[in-house]
């Protein structure tokens, strides 16, 4: 039955998002759309170049931390190490407590981390330009080239750190050397997580003023990168940094876009 209901869920979800966004295009509707298009991106030149110019900056970006960015990054890593410790012990909990209804919900939010997000941006973006709302089409954008980013640092990931998914062995620290192995050995980071964080961030981003989206988006998120434990296709850590590259990835590709749209200063002589 649940299985059943996951197109409907993508669409509500869709709504949810549409709304906000709706909203926030009204009220700025009397603004000078001269002075909005820099900030707004539409499919063009400008947004297919940024592809090229903005991954750069994303992936030197933490030459320009700050203390606290660093304090965070620390604090991440530590999490990832208590997890790595705890992955056996987090595999045998999720296999002791299996339920139907567990198995159900499961089966709903998966598809989160693979299916939706294309069919989602996919939808905000023809939504955007069929009713002209910038807002909307803007938003679309940002998350593809989001998802995008964060896709090329997990995969370059998965690529190097060839662990072994918890399906096929009890050993969380089961490994082959980089670049070598099947696709057995693709468990860290989760791709899963990886997107529905993605997404969840840049959707956060995008509608943080709207109070109850980050919420409801974060919430989604974290079901569906439980959800990879639960089914055995991940360990615990391989969850929890996916989720961070992800996160992380999307909140550097927006600093990178609110550097640009800071106001130059020029010194008169």
């Amino acid at each position: 039955m649940f299985g059943k209901l996951r197109p409907f869920v993508a669409l509500f979800f869709l709504w949810l998002i549409s709304a906000p966004l709706q909203a926030q295009t009204d009220a700025i509707a009397f603004a000078d759309t001269a002075m909005l298009a820099p900030s707004l991106y539409r499919i063009n030149k400008t947004y297919l170049i940024s592809y090229f110019t903005d991954l750069p900056k994303v992936a030197v970006s933490p030459v320009y931390f700050t203390a606290k960015n660093w304090r965070n990054t620390a604090l991440v890593v530590a999490g990832a190490g208590g997890l790595l410790l705890s992955d056996k012990k987090i595999y045998k909990l999720m296999n002791a407590n299996r339920t139907e209804f567990s198995n159900n919900v499961a089966g709903v939010v998966e598809p989160f981390g693979n299916k939706y997000p294309p069919f989602i941006i996919g939808s905000m973006y023809l939504a955007g330009v069929l009713t002209k709302n910038r807002k909307m089409e803007h938003a679309s954008l940002m998350t593809a080239k989001s998802l995008v980013f964060s896709t090329i640092f997990y995969t370059a990931t998965k690529q190097v750190v060839r662990r072994r998914r918890p399906r096929f062995t009890e050993d969380p620290f089961d490994a082959n050397s980089p670049f070598e192995g099947g696709r057995e050995y693709t468990s860290f980071p989760s791709g899963h997580s990886n997107t529905v964080f993605t997404v969840a961030t840049a959707l956060a981003m995008e509608f943080r003023e709207t109070k109850w989206v980050p919420p409801l988006v974060y919430t989604i998120a974290t079901l569906t990168a439980v959800s990879r434990l639960y089914d055995n296709r991940h360990w615990s850590s391989d969850v929890y940094v996916g989720a961070a590259i992800g996160h992380f990835v999307t909140k550097a590709l927006y600093k990178v876009e609110e550097k640009k749209a800071r106001p130059r200063v020029y010194k008169l002589d």
